[in-house]
């Protein structure tokens, strides 16, 4: 029984299936019967025999004396149930006459993107029509021997078994037609694929554009909405929003985990070993099918089924029924098809079309080698580090070109795995291992601590604990003991510290950290130095005692600025010390390039400066700087930037004064001046920007600090504070405590410097209205600084040194034509040349 195909709007196959037409003839030659036999009963005794109206029952007049329903018997005895027979006859014909309102003139007709209208057909019409067909079927069933229609009765009962079967087949079919639709169906008859994708971006634009019309097709006569440009159309969304707008066209890149999960390899060539090796070190359950037999599949295949790893199976379907029977039977979750590759066995398009058709009905993601347009997922190009012990490492690097290069990709890979260290899959494993042990410490309210609070930004402010400075008067004892901390609290803090290592040691560091090491690593400062050094490079290993320093002489201290972070900026002085030193104390922000100029038999600390440890980390390297000096060692204080801006040096020199030792600054170029210059910002300019103030967003303890006031020729650096630049985005525009002088003007320029000097350095230009959003839509990469002022804008391009001999009326269309009628823009990488400064 087949019913009427219409085509869909989209020409990708049937959109609408209808029932077949003769169904209707019989439920209009129903509706007569049953009419008929109504009226019989409600015309009784005139329809009976010897009635006026008797010549129309004649068939009913052979049983009309035996008949306990119709009969005068019935009619005598004053039975009710001829009525309510009759009652149900009408019933049934209502039901047939809806059926054929359903089927034929629905008013619920509407019109297709295409323009083309559809049939008026409600898709409720089978189900009335099965209960009308049910309802004759089990109404007369009883008596069909006696009743001269017996044909028409035993009929019914195959229309029912018929409209059953069609509604249940409508059932299947939209769900059907809702997976092909999604799986991008591909275009029937002679539409090519060009023409698909020019009615689908047009039917995008009259959606976008609150067009509620259709679009203009090949096959209608009506009108389409005005064409528009692709980068018109993209414009005005960006101009529209103020969240970046979704281009389409990218995969979705995901980490898929198939543990345990049964897959199927179609396929037996080397492809096929090949995506067999990835599924079982994925933990998948494989099953191989293949028309081959299985000596003639890959040899890697033969291994793996001969080892029990996989199971392999000879068939090859050409029913989609039978490849959906299959894939159900095994609760195959994931499919790959390897055997369309051009060879002597190449699997034929159309059969791949089957398994594709079968896979998306049960919605089973699905790949065929070289036909991306038959595929929901692609294989990336995949390398997989080794970890520790020489072992494969959790670390994987995945390269897609979206099907567009494949060749291509892989050597994109090769270019990725040549930048990369060797030790960054064991630098991983490590992690992983510091991540367990930071939640294991606390044997009590582990599950409270949520990948939230964990991922927090990384200078996101905190409460600070409540640890007292070394150089309090109240606590210069060398014992002083740590306030006491929630256990949750604590946990929280060792897993933010976990967070600071990942983004701040060397991947050499943290690949060869010891179980001790971790163990050291995760101990908030306690009041007495514990020796924690770390690995930080792989030159050959030495004794930690320096050859040029002897136990029995007192030792040195040196502070030392490492300037913004480029090796190239660290000043000679500098660079001789950290060669010749025993003991290097690095802040965390010191970048790996620099720790790097270390020579490996070098004792190397990194400060555990997370968030709300800050008084912490200082005691702890102040006090491990004098136990090693006491024991004759050269001591390296190494600061970023420069030791008394905001380095906090002064404390240092003062606390190892006071106990014997006179330390010897060396200066580092500040990243107040050097982070703008790297970004070819000056902080001043002669007509733009007269004078320069350096301030910090971060005051003791955590606590705000009083900004200065707006001055139109003065450049404003403000240092540590991106993680506050909301507050401080409200003192300088807002608030008037907080701020000492006049309010800043929202549309003043503003530079965001991140990692200055470093390779992914990266410049965020804005205003002070909009560059917290710009901040919030883009990952956070510090540390960084920001700059306030006009001298912000006057160098690049042409130029524009003339602010402060313009008038202020026109300082916001200059803003604006700065910007280019953006809101933000973003410069980042450095220049090559420094690479070769470096020697890289």
């Amino acid at each position: 029984m087949q019913g009427t195909t219409v085509t869909g709007s989209f020409g990708i196959g049937p959109m609408i299936k209808l029932p077949p037409t003769w169904l209707s003839y019989w439920f209009a030659f129903s509706t007569v019967i049953v009419c008929w036999d109504a009226a019989y009963c409600f015309f009784r005794p005139r329809s009976m025999v010897g009635g006026d109206l008797s010549w129309i029952w004649g068939p009913y007049k052979a049983d009309s004396k035996i008949d306990y329903i119709y009969g005068q018997k019935a009619l005598d005895e004053k039975d009710g149930f001829t009525n309510a027979q009759a009652l149900i006859n009408l019933i049934e014909a209502m039901l047939n006459l809806e059926y054929a309102y359903l089927r034929h003139t629905s008013s619920r007709a509407q019109r297709t993107q295409t323009n083309q209208k559809r049939p008026n057909y409600h898709a409720h019409a089978p189900l009335v029509g099965f209960a009308a067909s049910l309802m004759t079927l089990s109404k007369t069933a009883f008596i069909w021997i006696v009743v001269p229609f017996i044909a028409c009765i035993v009929l019914g009962r195959f229309i029912s078994s018929a409209l059953g079967r069609e509604y249940a087949s409508q059932i299947a079919y939209a769900e059907w037609a809702a997976t092909d639709s999604l799986s991008g169906s591909r275009v029937t008859g002679s539409e090519s694929k060009s023409a698909k994708s020019t009615r689908s971006s047009e039917r995008l634009r009259a959606q976008v554009n609150g067009n509620t019309g259709s679009v203009n097709d090949s096959s209608s006569s009506s009108t389409s909405i005005d064409p528009i440009s692709d980068s018109t159309h993209t414009s005005r969304i960006a101009q529209s929003s103020k969240f970046p707008h979704p281009i389409g066209g990218a995969a979705l890149p995901i980490t898929f985990h198939p543990s345990k999960l049964p897959t199927l390899v179609v396929g037996s060539n080397r492809l096929a070993s090949t995506r067999v090796y990835n599924l079982l070190e994925a933990d998948a359950i494989v099953l191989v099918v293949s028309p081959q037999e299985l000596s003639r599949a890959h040899e890697e295949i033969i291994h793996c089924s001969e080892t029990r790893q996989i199971q392999y199976q000879q068939l090859n379907f050409e029913d989609m029924k039978s490849w959906i029977d299959f894939l159900s039977f095994n609760r195959i979750g994931l499919v790959c098809v390897t055997d369309t590759l051009i060879g002597s066995s190449q699997r034929s398009q159309t059969s791949a079309e089957i398994i594709f058709k079968a896979c998306t009905s049960l919605h089973i993601p699905i790949n065929i080698s070289d036909n991306p347009s038959l595929s929901t997922y692609t294989f990336p190009s995949v390398h997989r580090y080794p970890g520790v012990d020489g072992k494969p490492s959790n670390l994987q690097i995945s390269v897609s070109t979206n099907g567009r290069g494949c060749r291509l990709s892989g050597r994109i890979k090769r270019e990725i795995i040549s930048k990369l260290p060797s030790a960054v899959g064991a630098a991983v494993d490590n992690v992983g291992r510091l991540r367990e042990r930071a939640k294991s410490s606390s044997h009590t309210r582990t599950q409270k601590i949520s990948e939230d609070d964990i991922h927090t930004p990384l200078n996101d402010p905190v409460p600070q604990l409540n640890t007292k400075s070394l150089l309090n008067l109240a606590s210069r004892q060398l014992a002083t003991s740590i306030t006491e901390t929630k256990e949750e609290d604590t946990q929280l803090r060792r897993m933010r510290w976990v967070h600071q290592m990942s983004e701040y040691y060397s991947f050499e560091s943290l690949a060869r950290m010891t179980e001790e090491e971790m163990d050291h690593a995760l101990e908030t400062w306690s009041g007495t130095p514990r020796s924690s050094a770390l690995p930080h490079h792989e030159s050959p290993s030495h004794s930690s005692i320096h050859p040029y320093v002897q136990s029995s002489k007192k030792g040195q201290i040196y502070l030392v600025g490492s300037g913004p972070g480029h090796p190239s900026l660290l000043t000679v002085a500098a660079h001789k010390i950290l060669r010749n030193a025993t003991m290097v104390l690095s802040d965390k922000l010191v970048p790996s390039e620099i720790l790097a100029l270390i020579p490996s038999h070098t004792t190397l600390h990194i400060a555990k400066k997370f968030p709300g440890n800050a008084e912490g980390a200082q005691n702890e390297m102040m006090q491990l700087a004098l136990s090693a000096a006491q024991k004759g060692e050269i001591v390296v204080r190494l600061k970023q930037g420069d030791p008394f801006v905001y380095g906090r040096g002064g404390e240092e020199v003062l606390f190892l004064r006071e106990h014997g030792f006179e330390s010897i600054v060396i200066p580092g170029l500040s990243s107040a001046l050097a982070g703008p210059l790297m970004m070819g910002i000056p902080v001043t300019q002669r007509g733009v920007s007269e004078s320069f103030i350096m301030c910090t967003g971060v005051g003791r303890q955590g606590k705000s600090v009083k900004l200065p006031g707006y001055v139109r020729s003065r450049t404003l650096a403000i240092l540590m504070g991106v993680a506050r630049i909301r507050s401080i985005i409200e003192v300088l525009t807002l608030a008037e405590e907080g701020r000492d002088g006049k309010v800043y003007p929202r549309y003043l320029p503003i530079a965001v410097i991140e990692r200055a000097s470093s390779k992914d350095q990266r410049v965020v230009l804005s205003t002070l209205e909009n560059v917290e959003e710009a901040l919030k839509s883009l990952e956070e990469r510090p540390p960084g600084m920001m700059l306030v002022g006009w001298a912000v804008m006057c160098l690049e391009g042409k130029g524009r040194v003339d602010i402060l001999d313009s008038n202020e009326e026109d300082e916001e269309l200059i803003v604006k034509d700065w910007l280019r009628g953006q809101r933000w823009k973003v410069n980042e990488g450095l220049d090559k040349v420094w690479e070769e400064m470096s020697g890289e």
